[in-house]
């Protein structure tokens, strides 16, 4: 059933950004729809008393409004695709499409560059479809009759090119039209420090993020000057201006940004920026003496202009369609990665070496939430804790609406009147296996996991769609807290150079089909404790599932191997078998890998070292391009907080736009 409640993300609660102004037009919109906006941040928390995480039975949906952060919860998750294509190449094309893709569906705002971006990255996913639903970075009131007001031309933005060295096209346009005494400027006075639109006498102040009271002065004015970036106009996006504008009743004079053109035509006086300053400059002024000389075929076009975006582009008829669609949407979305075969049963060991109830619980929420699997879950806990705290473990499975089960095992040894020592993860994993060794699918779950709901169908549907297989996997989020902020990394590949003491291959990443593994694993598998992943999922054929179903939490890193363990522990896989590790790469969706032939070295050969002269050297080689590129991936490493790295990023691309 629907709740009709859904949450949106704001990313930046301590900071005013141009997402307060959607959001604040969203809460309008919903309550006018009998709904309810909630805010959150980018684990669905609540960003307001009491900051309680939210869950699939508290909301509908959650809408995710900018491509920084992956989806770090397990509800339905749209995702808004209202950036241009040139944004991703300039913060980081791989990195930021990654994020897209972890969303359950996608918001269309008419843009073919936004949506092919999606279509491309899916083409080889049968668990994903294109962009379909709309929601457009519009509102739906206050809305005004179409007016001339005051017969002035608005503008509002924040000038960043006053923070840099450089002067945009926009820039010397708004100081040519400053001096006609037509226009009225909008935005914050102090930005980064600088008094941004110092020496504009038609600067009049800012106006607050509140949904309405933008549309308010654009309706005083009468007039509308609608703007876009380079990036904008190449992927045929508008900017919310637009939107406002015509909420507004105001006469628009746009420039020739794709989208305006097809969508609203001669409803519109358009200018051409590509021209030289002051020919634009020429044809604005153009436009705001034909709109007083003819005010009644201008409030005409007005008019027109305004029922195209009455009947196409208000939010509160995106939202509506939205609600109309989402359930037989997210039903034929969730039957792409829903097992074939829903019958087999998928065997779950979650793992608890120590007895700790916050662990227990996670296990507990990961098997309450499975959805579309038969499952046969077991806790599998150390035989000592088991009759310590077995009665007490018993009494919380025994209220649980599914069956739950304790599996036992010899997590420590122990010694009498001598310390316990942990025995090593691969040896216990082997005597569970040896447990287990009729059931079709097995799955372990680590005590630092938190399983999705569609994570164990999602996986089963893949090795139920391609027989040949040994294994699926999912992409996994790296959850950890830096000064006091909890952030999320998403890792989409499997990598089996990754090292536990940096991000750990992950026990419940992978779901195993029992009679595919070799039986011969009792030659290493005991011997491992850093790395038993490593050697069952690539000892097997294996697929992804193009999924992000498993969160870990980095702070409860439960692994006592190191990265000197994991380095000697990679000779005994290389001992297993040279050709598997080190250049086997499985693929996704079902195209299983062939081991490379092993590439013999001769023992003498010798591999020197790189010179930080041969670095320098290689990077004056590279195009600025690359080098950019570069820069980024290096800047994002920085453990800095995202808000702090957003501003510098966006004082960069000043100084780099500048400089070109």
């Amino acid at each position: 059933m629907l709740r009709h409640r859904f949450a949106v993300i704001k990313l930046w609660p301590k900071l005013k950004a141009a997402e307060d102004e959607v959001i604040a037009r969203m809460k309008i919109t919903a309550r006018s729809l009998g709904l309810e906006c909630l805010e959150v941040d980018s684990f669905a928390n609540l960003i307001h008393p009491p900051y309680t995480q939210l869950t699939q039975d508290d909301i509908d949906f959650v809408i995710s409004l900018h491509f920084e952060t992956p989806k770090s919860y397990d509800i339905f998750s749209f995702v808004t695709l209202w950036n241009p294509l040139k944004f991703y190449h300039e913060w980081g094309y791989r990195r930021f499409t990654s994020h897209l893709l972890t969303h359950d569906d996608f918001l269309s705002c008419s843009s073919t560059w936004a949506d092919d971006q999606i279509r491309r990255c899916i083409s080889s996913d049968p668990m994903r479809e294109g962009p379909e639903l709309h929601l457009y970075h519009s509102l739906s009131e206050p809305i005004y009759e179409p007016a001339l007001g005051d017969r002035k031309l608005f503008y509002t933005g924040i000038n960043w090119d006053r923070l840099g060295k450089g002067r945009s096209r926009h820039q010397e346009l708004l100081e040519l039209l400053d001096k006609e005494g037509d226009l009225r400027i909008y935005g914050p006075k102090i930005f980064g420090g600088v008094d941004v639109w110092e020496g504009f006498k038609s600067y009049v102040g800012p106006v607050p993020f509140d949904g309405v009271s933008i549309v308010r002065e654009i309706n005083k004015a009468g007039i509308s000057l609608v703007l876009s970036s380079e990036a904008h106009r190449q992927s045929e996006l508008m900017s919310s201006r637009l939107f406002e504008s015509l909420a507004a009743g105001a006469v628009i004079i746009c420039d020739e940004n794709p989208f305006a053109r097809r969508y609203f035509g001669d409803t519109l006086l358009h200018i051409d920026t590509r021209l030289p300053v002051d020919e634009v400059c020429g044809q604005v002024q153009a436009h705001v003496d034909w709109i007083k000389s003819k005010p009644s075929e201008a409030l005409r076009m007005a008019g027109e202009a305004q029922q195209i975006f009455r009947k196409h582009f208000t939010m509160d008829r995106c939202l509506n369609k939205i609600y109309e669609e989402f359930p037989a949407r997210k039903e034929r979305l969730q039957c792409h990665y829903k097992p074939r075969r829903p019958q087999e049963s998928v065997t779950v060991l979650f793992l608890m070496p120590e007895f700790q109830p916050d662990v227990m619980e996670r296990h507990i929420a990961s098997c309450l939430a499975q959805k579309n699997v038969k499952m046969r879950p077991f806790l599998l806990m150390d035989n000592r804790d088991a009759a310590l705290f077995g009665r007490r473990v018993r009494s919380r499975l025994n209220d649980l609406p599914i069956e739950m089960n304790i599996e036992t095992a010899d997590f420590f040894e122990r010694v009498p009147g001598g310390p316990s020592i942990r025995r090593r993860s691969g040896a216990v994993v082997h005597e569970v296996m040896a447990k287990f060794a009729d059931e079709d699918y097995l799955c372990f779950v680590g005590a630092n996991e938190r399983l999705f709901s569609d994570h164990l169908g999602s996986l089963q549907r893949v090795l139920q769609d391609f027989d040949g297989l040994g294994a699926a996997w999912s992409a996994v989020l790296y959850s950890r807290t830096t000064s006091g902020e909890e952030k999320a990394e998403l890792h989409d590949e499997l990598d089996f150079d990754h090292l536990p003491a940096d991000k750990p291959l992950a026990f419940g990443r992978f779901l195993f089909r029992v009679g595919a593994l070799p039986p011969d694993l009792g030659t290493s598998l005991p011997y491992l404790d850093a790395l038993p992943m490593h050697l069952l999922a690539g000892a097997t054929t294996t697929a992804g599932s193009k999924r992000c179903t498993l969160m870990i939490d980095l702070e409860g890193n439960h692994s006592n191997g190191g990265d000197s363990i994991a380095a000697q522990e990679r000779e005994i896989l290389v001992d297993y078998s040279p050709a598997l590790f080190r250049k086997k790469t499985p693929l996704s969706n079902g195209q299983a890998t062939t081991p490379e032939p092993e590439r013999r070295k001769d023992k003498d050969t010798k591999v020197e070292a790189i010179t930080p002269a041969q670095i320098s050297q290689w990077i004056d080689q590279m195009s600025l391009e690359d080098r950019t590129r570069l820069a980024v991936t290096l800047a994002h490493s920085v453990p800095f907080p995202e808000f702090l790295k957003k501003v510098g990023f966006g004082l960069y691309r000043i100084w780099f736009k500048a400089t070109r």
